[in-house]
């Protein structure tokens, strides 16, 4: 326990507190009697074990930790949740908290105080944390007053309320990723509108392909514009020459940039872009419109994932590996890349709570027409049916090829009924398709099975089994049919 920093937030009379079996253990400590008066200590000083009684004064334990747990810079700091003895029903909140330990006094006296303290500190110690990690849990203008509960708890409603303005700003950007100049004009409109500076935008750092966008309230100078864009390449180590998306004139006798911040966005251990603004004066900005900055710093990661992985798509149609994740019939993208897509969908849906919807497609019968009428008609079929996909589905929706005589579309923001409404349309579509244009040949309908993403399972072949067996049903129900 050496070097380690405690926080104990108890009320006077908490017999279950032995500090003195800590000493000669190297730890240090600090004794609060109120929940915000907790937030202070960790936001100046850091922690490395929170100690909370369940009933404080201003806030509960759990809902101490809750901050605390459900922030994604400290949800790593370990926090003890004592309640009292007679107080050990489980209810949503004991769960919610995501405390580490919710133990009773008894509990504790019974295990040894040092022995439980201990075992609390070994997950700092696990997961590598440090203290000073719980400086970033509020911003550092931000201060509660125990004294004053009711403007404390205005603060912190603040910080929530921004926190969920963020939450709902991604989930929209996720909803216009395509095309790329629709969602750069949402993200200035938004995000802009929002934050109020002179200049803002952003940076997606693919290394071939980087682009930035630039909106400025005015004209900049050619001088200032040069700086900016040097100072973005050498911060997020970008070589190659990005393209720039700028909406604002430049010229020699523009304004130049006093202020200006770069926050990068990381993901999976590198950078992979950053969001910037800046201002013509020295300023201070309002310390919530800078908490919305950086809150959007830390919940933009899979908007800026999903930017790469469709700039990705984009750099396949140019190269030779594009062939190795496409049909060579159909020209829909093949099984692997499918699973592939799904997987990243359903993590990145999973995080901003949206649904997720997936349809396969199966042309009925298509053995029995190439008995009849040789296997050349049949890919006529197959590739009949991917163009009609394609024409009846988003830009946004993934079509590919599952199987011999089955295709699939995966269908972002989507949910289950979505899903059987793009089945029935897909069905109707093909079965008054003239494939051969008056000449011989069979009548083509196909049988849809629909499916949506459960929350609680991540795996991608879940999604896929579910509507296969609703495929399935479709099928015995007569075919030319479409099942959820």
């Amino acid at each position: 326990m050496a070097d380690s920093k405690i926080i104990f937030v108890v009320s006077n009379d908490a017999d279950w507190l032995d500090l003195e079996s800590l000493q000669g253990r190297g730890c240090q400590h600090v004794r609060v009697p109120s929940g915000f008066e907790a937030l202070n200590e960790i936001k100046a000083n850091g922690a490395d074990l929170v100690v909370a009684e369940s009933d404080l004064p201003d806030i509960a334990g759990f809902q101490l930790s809750s901050l605390i747990k459900l922030n994604d810079q400290t949800s790593a700091l370990p926090v003890v949740i004592v309640t009292p003895d007679h107080d050990r029903e489980v209810s949503f909140w004991t769960r919610a908290s995501h405390a580490d330990h919710v133990l009773s006094r008894s509990e504790i006296k019974e295990a040894g105080f040092a022995s439980t303290i201990e075992k609390a500190l070994g997950k700092a110690k696990e997961t590598e944390w440090s203290a000073d990690k719980a400086k970033s849990l509020f911003p550092a203008e931000m201060r509660f007053d125990a004294g004053d509960v009711s403007r404390s708890q205005g603060s912190l409603l603040q910080v929530l309320l921004i926190e969920r303005l963020v939450n709902c700003t991604v989930r929209n950007l996720s909803k216009v990723l395509e095309p790329r100049r629709q969602f750069l004009d949402a993200y200035h409109q938004t995000v802009g509108g929002l934050f109020g500076g002179d200049v803002i935008g952003l940076v997606v750092a693919d290394q071939e392909n980087p682009w930035i966008s630039l909106k400025a309230n005015g004209t900049i100078s050619a001088k200032a514009y040069e700086r900016v864009l040097t100072e973005i390449l050498s911060k997020l180590q970008i070589t190659s020459q990005p393209h720039v998306d700028i909406r604002s004139e430049v010229s020699e006798e523009g304004s130049d940039i006093e202020d200006f911040e770069i926050l990068p966005v990381p993901g999976d251990g590198s950078g992979i872009g950053a969001i910037f603004f800046g201002s013509f004066q020295k300023k201070e900005y309002d310390w919530t419109a800078k908490e919305f900055m950086t809150q959007l710093q830390a919940h933009i990661e899979p908007v800026f994932k999903l930017l790469l992985a469709r700039q990705e798509i984009e750099t396949l149609h140019s190269r030779e590996a594009y062939r190795a994740n496409v049909d060579s019939l159909t020209g829909l993208y093949n099984l692997e890349f499918l699973v592939g897509f799904l997987q990243q969908q359903l993590l990145f849906s999973f995080r901003q709570r949206l649904p997720v919807g997936i349809a396969i497609i199966d042309v009925d019968e298509l053995g029995k027409m190439n008995e009849e009428y040789g296997s050349d008609i049949g890919d006529v079929v197959l590739s009949g049916v991917a163009k009609r996909l394609l024409a009846v589905t988003r830009s946004s929706d993934l079509v590919a090829r599952y199987g011999g005589d089955e295709f699939a579309v995966v269908l972002p923001n989507t949910d289950g009924a979505g899903a059987k409404v793009l089945g029935e349309k897909v069905r109707s579509d093909i079965e008054q398709v003239a494939f051969f244009q008056g000449k011989k040949g069979p009548k083509v309908t196909v049988s849809v099975g629909c499916a949506s993403f459960n929350m609680e399972d991540l795996n991608p072949e879940t999604i896929l089994r579910d509507a296969k067996i609703a495929l399935q049903r479709a099928k015995e129900e007569g075919r030319n049919k479409v099942a959820i």
